[in-house]
């Protein structure tokens, strides 16, 4: 018997009790479509790490001012970053440059009767240096503003939208506070980090924030360090926190009131914390690709069992063990294939519906396809080989005396 006569007669078997053969393949579709769209958020969040740590820069540690209230002589202050600290870093041997800057979170700015709840930054050119900033339109912060506090902002494309629907931002004026800015530049696009929106900031001279909207002089709480190269970091991070140790005047009992972390590092552990869920989804869709497995060979031994007589009759006009296995064999991979399929639609659709509520990023590429289909195929053979090797070998006399 050929090949396609086999899946001929498999598939009018299936179909002659169909509905129960869409539950047993219910279990394969959900764990094939887990392994589509686990595989797809994973990927992408693999990229989305790649492409933020390309767009941050490799080879930046963070520096932020932290403080501790542990003993009497620390100021209880978390603007722990001095201008001196500043210089004295950047005299390092392993560092390329220094920018200090100061944030204000949830601040809301406006424009006319148009409002947005963003997070401004104060900065100095070196920030759009070390940090990779470009301007999609006008220009970045520079030195003269720095330098004479000029009233001007960059701001990111989301809070251009915000502010200036349907118009050209340059040129107009966004108001802090009291105080109004004159928009000098549009950042480019940057996309998210983590649960963080690079695109929705504003950038002003790092005076006018520590000294007029924060006041209390010169300190900062944040400082971003480019090491020469990545294979320096951790030479480069201990001897920023040695130094600044000595000049913080802190005993050797004592903690540091800052932090240093490498950049890329901090972006990795962000892309970690999603590593326990997307296991215990693999997991997950491998108990339903069990569960289905299990359904399939429950099933193919009651079609054996209701098919006893045929299987009687097939061996006394000359069927041997091997069609007869290869029969129930070619159904319940029929059965898994057909689950796989579904599967494979169900986990796209998925995807495409997290990517697009969720806004994370996904990608659904040709070879996790081929792995979720070959796991459907494996499934139906390694379920589908006992029955069908029990009814290869059943005995064609007491088949057929089977009722």
């Amino acid at each position: 018997m050929s090949l396609l006569e086999h899946a001929r007669i498999a598939v009018w078997s299936l179909r002659a009790n169909w509905f129960r053969a869409l539950l047993t393949a219910l279990g394969v579709v959900i764990g094939v479509a887990s392994l589509v769209a686990v595989t797809a958020v994973s990927t992408g969040a693999q990229r989305e790490v790649a492409e933020s740590i390309r767009r941050l820069g490799g080879n930046v540690v963070k520096v932020d001012g932290e403080f501790i209230a542990v003993g009497t002589r620390q100021s209880a202050t978390d603007r722990t970053i001095t201008p001196g600290d500043v210089e004295a870093v950047a005299q390092l041997p392993t560092v390329d440059a220094v920018a200090p800057h100061q944030s204000i979170e949830s601040l809301t700015i406006s424009a006319g009767r148009n409002q947005a709840n963003t997070f401004l930054e104060g900065v100095t050119p070196e920030f759009a240096t070390i940090q990779n900033q470009r301007a999609a339109a006008g220009r970045v912060i520079s030195e003269t503003d720095v330098a004479f506090g000029r009233n001007v902002a960059m701001i990111g494309l989301d809070t251009a939208g915000l502010l200036f629907p349907g118009q050209d931002a340059l040129g107009q004026t966004v108001r802090v506070g009291n105080r109004e800015f004159e928009v000098v530049g549009i950042q480019a696009r940057r996309g998210k980090l983590a649960d963080e929106n690079l695109d929705n900031r504003i950038f002003v001279p790092l005076p006018i924030v520590t000294r007029l909207l924060l006041g209390g002089g010169p300190n900062t709480v944040h400082m971003d360090v480019r090491v020469r190269s990545e294979g320096e970091i951790e030479a480069a991070i201990g001897e920023i926190e040695d130094l600044l140790r000595v000049r913080h005047g802190l005993p050797e009992t004592y903690p540091d009131n800052f932090s240093a972390e490498d950049q890329a590092s901090i972006v990795k552990e962000a892309q970690r914390a999603t590593t326990t869920f997307r296991i215990l989804t693999f997991a997950l869709g491998g108990i339903a690709l069990l569960v289905g497995g299990i359904g399939i060979m429950n099933m193919m031994l009651v079609s054996v069992r209701e098919r006893t007589r045929e299987i009687g009759i097939r061996k006394s006009v000359g069927a041997g063990p091997l069609t007869i296995q290869g029969q129930f064999l070619i159904e319940a991979v029929a059965l898994s294939v057909f689950g796989g399929a579904v599967g494979l639609v169900a986990g796209v659709a998925a995807t495409r519906s997290i990517g697009a509520f969720a806004g994370w990023q996904t990608v659904i590429g040709g070879p996790s396809l081929v792995f979720a289909a070959s796991t459907a195929i494996a499934v139906g053979l390694f379920f589908g080989f006992y029955p069908a090797w029990r009814a290869a070998r059943l005995d064609p006399i007491s088949a057929l005396r089977y009722e």
